[in-house]
This record gives structure tokens, sequence and C-alpha cells, in this order.
């Protein structure tokens, strides 16, 4: 059986959660509306076995029950910036994303991780110029918000771009 992608001992993930967090508190205190999204599982998209592309970014599976807050926390907000605080260790790519929706003081803070080894054809859609997209959705994939990522490089390791063939070769 494969161990869970973050069960290290490291306590990276724990560190990302806390960062998520203390940033969404500091929000709270300029009174935004916040929502924290834990993920159940993060997945880069599209998989290696996937026939269709519906997009290209992470595919984020959030709890039924966190879920229906942040779909009336983005409802009719125009989301215009994010910063990413990465790390990335152990083969993993470890993610502390704060969206933001600046005129209407909306933040959705999401703890993220992805595998650097299931990421190959994400990489290589982005290489070729594909916008990066995060989709948030609960057990249901038909239901979701996704947010746009023009410029990707803040949720990619450093050097992503750099001999990608050498990188999976």
């Amino acid at each position: 059986m494969e161990e869970h992608p973050l069960s290290d001992e490291s306590g990276t993930w724990e560190t990302v959660v806390e960062e998520c967090e203390a940033l969404a508190d500091d929000y709270r205190e300029r009174d935004w509306t916040v929502v924290v999204a834990l993920p159940g599982d993060v997945v880069p998209v599209p998989g290696t076995g996937d026939e269709v592309v519906e997009h290209v970014g992470l595919d984020v599976v959030v709890g039924d029950d966190v879920y229906p807050d942040l779909e009336a926390a983005v409802e009719g907000a125009t989301f215009d910036e994010y910063e990413a605080f990465r790390a990335v260790t152990g083969g993993l790519v470890y993610l502390a994303l704060v969206v933001r929706a600046t005129d209407d003081e909306v933040a959705v803070c999401l703890p993220l991780y992805y595998r650097l080894a299931e990421s190959e054809r994400m990489f290589s859609l982005l290489d070729a110029g594909e916008t990066m997209r995060t989709k948030v959705h609960p057990l249901n994939p038909d239901k979701g918000v996704e947010f746009v990522h023009e410029d990707p490089d803040p949720l990619l390791p450093p050097d992503w771009d750099v001999d990608l063939s050498d990188e999976f070769a």
C-alpha cells in the first residue's frame, strides 16, 4: 500500500496549514471575508492517462462541509490577485495559496500539495502556453469554483520549465 504523500516526518504540511491559517487571520483583522479550505486531495491535471483535457493545473477536492462556505464567498466576487508561498521537498510541492478579490475584500486560503511525479503533463502543457487553473470542488466534480493563474510560476517548482525532458527522463 502506498503511503499518503503527507505522511512524512518533516512537518512541512503542518507548517503550510498553519501559514494559511495565519494569513487568513491577517485578512480577517482587516474585515475581509475569508475561507480556508483544507483539501482532501490535490491532483495535477491532466494526469498521465487522461484522454480529455478539461483544464490544466490543480484539481482540489474539499469536504462537503466547507464547500458551501467557499461557494458563497466567491459568488459575485472578481478574483484579481494571488500569491503563493512554496516549498519543494521529498518529491512534493507544498503551497500556501491565497487568492484575492481585492475590490470585494474576499480571500480564499488554500493549503495545497502535489506530487512532482504526477506533474509531467501539466508542466508540458504549461510550457506549451496553456493557462494554469486551480479548480476547487466537493466530492461531486460537477460543482466547483475555478481560479485562473496567468503567471503559474509561483505555484510551480523553481526552474520547472528548464529541460523538462531531462527532469522526467
